[in-house]
């Protein structure tokens, strides 16, 4: 045995190592991609009544964006979700670049001591995230067996992509099958996550001596959540109705459409509440510092003479609009003029005073803030419930299929 170590050349081991390594990080995202199938697919009727073995278990799980981090504690169990803690800390400057980590260092010691300062015990930890590198296709695809599902995957999305996905960590589920042209085919989604970016994780919650549970992505969790509860605020919502969920984050607009609780679209606007954060500071000469508070007081779209500087928000969010109903109209005009029935808005951008007004008046949708979810439990007393959209993708993430 030690005769034949002795052979294995460095490149071979090193080779060896990687592929151990990505196993070990395709169990981590397999934890949601690939078991959600179970629960997600729509022909998946021998999977209907299937459950998988739950344990117990607390975890913390981070949504580290580029200007903020969320943290949640909680429990999911037995169909039951509970949130402990809620923690929002500004990111290390320059740490986070589109969702890759680039400063694990200043990640690293910032969170050592958020973790400690808010008493937050748990074991295992959860990473959830989103970005431009991502990519994520549904694909249809001759019916194959399962064993060459992967091999048909990879032709068909380096046909219109061109990567190397051995970069990437590869993961899909079936949505259902269908006929098409005389011949069966399924509809699968794929998602390639870039393998760097997912070993960033990983060894992040290593160097928290955390034990990696899950890496998710901010539209899956989403999607585990909407499936979760029935009720938003105090809307009551059919399964079958196509409902849009925008992420309104600091540098980008996350739009995600779901239809029957699948998520079938997603597209990310690279702008943002930074965006409004610039022109403000700006014209105004005042620092990132206070421009929060400023926004808080003084921004509101309700206002019928809005001020100069209202006005300013106002032309920004225009723009955001115009690409939103561009994304929305793609989506209706690729399935058939589908109506999209409601769109709920969350995040720090979310709060202007006056958007969903104005929001809907301008798509002619209904445009709601998140601002409850009565099915999760909040054990937690330094956070309340109007505030829980800042959390959304993270709370999402501690649901386990």
């Amino acid at each position: 045995m030690n005769k034949i170590k002795e052979e294995i050349h460095l490149g071979e081991s090193e080779e060896l190592k990687k592929k151990f390594d990505l196993s070990k990080l395709k169990e981590l995202m397999n934890v949601d991609i690939k078991d959600i199938t179970g629960k997600f697919s729509k022909n998946n009727e021998k999977n209907k009544d299937f459950k998988r073995s739950e344990k117990k278990r607390k975890v913390v799980a981070f949504d580290i964006g580029q200007t903020a981090i969320k943290i949640v504690e909680g429990i999911y169990y037995k169909e039951n979700l509970s949130v402990n803690k809620f923690v929002e800390i500004p990111t290390p400057k320059g740490a986070v670049l589109d969702g890759m980590l680039v400063n694990k260092e200043a990640l690293i010691y910032i969170l050592q001591k958020v973790l400690s300062e808010n008493s937050i015990t748990a074991k295992e930890g959860i990473c959830t995230n989103n970005s431009t590198s991502i990519i994520n296709r549904e694909l249809l695809i001759p019916k194959v067996e399962d064993e060459e599902l992967e091999t048909v995957v990879r032709y068909e999305i380096q046909q219109y992509l061109p990567i190397n996905l051995d970069d990437y960590v590869l993961q899909m589920n079936i949505l259902g099958e269908e006929e098409f042209e005389g011949s069966q085919k399924l509809n699968v989604r794929a998602i390639a996550y870039p393998e760097k970016m997912a070993r960033g994780y990983y060894e992040l919650l290593q160097a928290l001596n955390l034990k990696p549970y899950a890496l998710d992505v901010n539209y899956n969790a989403l999607n585990k959540l909407i499936n979760y509860v029935d009720v938003i605020n105090e809307y009551e919502y059919n399964p079958k109705e196509s409902i849009v969920f925008i992420d309104m984050g600091a540098t980008s607009l996350d739009v995600n459409i779901y239809n029957e609780e699948i998520l079938q679209f997603t597209r990310i606007i690279k702008t943002g509440g930074t965006s409004i954060d610039e022109i403000l500071m700006e014209v105004l000469n005042i620092s990132r510092d206070e421009v929060e508070e400023y926004k808080a007081k003084n921004i509101s779209l309700k206002e019928e003479n809005l001020s100069d500087q209202n006005k300013l928000v106002l032309d920004e969010i225009e723009d955001w609009i115009d690409k939103i109903e561009k994304i929305i109209q793609f989506y209706k005009n690729k399935n058939m003029g589908v109506d999209i029935d409601k769109i709920f808005i969350y995040g720090g951008s979310a709060k202007i005073r006056g958007l969903c007004e104005y929001m809907t008046s301008k798509l002619s949708i209904n445009v709601t803030r998140i601002k409850s979810i009565p099915k999760i439990t909040l054990n937690s007393n330094n956070r309340t419930d109007e505030q829980i959209d800042s959390f959304i993708n993270v709370i999402g993430s501690i649901i386990r299929l």
